[in-house]
């Protein structure tokens, strides 16, 4: 009878794949946009138009204060050549003449203070607003160098997914973290083979994007057909460099199959001492010897297949993992 087979593990949905060579601080203000996206959900502003309200304002409030210090200057309720310092009249006058005097000097002091604040908040709204214009146009091209899953058409979401499950494989599995494969040209190779994957399939879904919905003509329809037939060749190119890295991932896990394995029969032969002197009291000394032996052999076997399936794991690097070419 043959054993029934489980349901297939399922796989990694695709997620958000960043240019390797994109700067960190490129990748914080991705991420920042990720968490408040209402941050830079405006449109860029000229600094000058956005700092019109404040000067409109300012100057309005600061032309106020000047036709209020001319009008202080210009009123006088109170003469005391004329007054009479013992009417109750003329001493209400005189107090008021006091406090629009005092107004008057208090106006002319402030008044250059508050233009000069005016003129210092519009330049520094003009200044806000011109780096975040320059803010968007970072965050512009730095999601020029990320690809999202929602960008894709579905077939080639399907394909990202697959490259990074196989990357995901890699990267988890034993035999890489102990660096019994090449670590360093796999956390270097992989995540490049992984963008550039991602950047051809967005570029894929592009063009498809931009094909007529229904053609016009026969004429038409056969041009679109052969250029679909183009965009089909070149998805497939791209199937086939996925395939490759899904079989260096077959390779890696098999090779941690067997480095698992062999770990298993090392920690049964670590004690092999023990069990000799075990089986020396209740057999002949041969047979124990002999079943030893065995385990040791077994050891020596599972070793032997090990390192043969670390030489495949190699052998499907070279092929998925193409050492980039130097130009003179």
């Amino acid at each position: 009878m043959t054993k029934e087979k489980g349901p297939p593990a399922p796989r990694l949905a695709a997620v958000p794949v960043v240019d390797p060579d994109l700067p960190e601080k490129a990748r914080e203000l991705l991420r920042d946009a990720e968490k408040d996206p209402r941050r830079f959900s405006g449109g860029q502003q000229s600094p000058l138009w956005a700092a019109v309200p404040i000067g409109v304002r300012g100057g309005a409030g600061t032309v106020g204060g000047a036709l209020l210090w001319w009008i202080t200057g210009s009123v006088q309720v109170y003469d005391p050549k004329t007054a009479d310092s013992a009417s109750a009249t003329d001493l209400f006058d005189k107090t008021l003449q006091s406090v629009i005097d005092a107004a008057h000097s208090g106006l002319i002091t402030v008044l250059p203070f508050a233009a000069a604040g005016v003129l210092l908040l519009t330049g520094l709204r003009a200044w806000e607003t011109a780096g975040y214009n320059a803010t968007l146009d970072r965050l512009t091209e730095a999601r020029k160098r990320c690809v999202r899953p929602a960008e894709l058409a579905d077939d080639a979401r399907t394909l990202l997914a697959r490259t990074q499950q196989a990357k995901t494989t890699v990267l988890a599995s034993s035999v890489h973290r102990f660096g019994l494969i090449d670590r360093q040209r796999n956390e270097t190779a992989l995540p490049r083979q992984e963008w550039e994957i991602a950047e051809a399939l967005r570029e894929y879904t592009r063009l498809v994007k931009a094909e007529p919905k229904k053609p016009r003509s026969e004429r038409v329809a056969a041009l679109l057909g052969t250029r679909r037939k183009a965009l089909r060749t070149s998805l497939d190119g791209i199937a086939r460099r996925v395939a490759a890295l899904e079989s260096y991932a077959d390779q890696v896990t098999a090779a941690d199959d067997r480095y698992r394995e062999l770990q298993q029969i090392h920690q049964l032969t670590e004690g092999s001492g023990d069990v000799l002197d075990l089986l020396a009291r209740t057999v002949r000394d041969d047979l124990a010897v002999a079943e030893i032996d065995g385990m040791t052999g077994e050891a020596a076997a599972v070793a032997a297949t090990f390192t043969t399936a670390l030489d495949s794991a190699k052998e499907a690097a070279v092929i998925a993992l193409p050492t980039a070419r130097k130009t003179a």
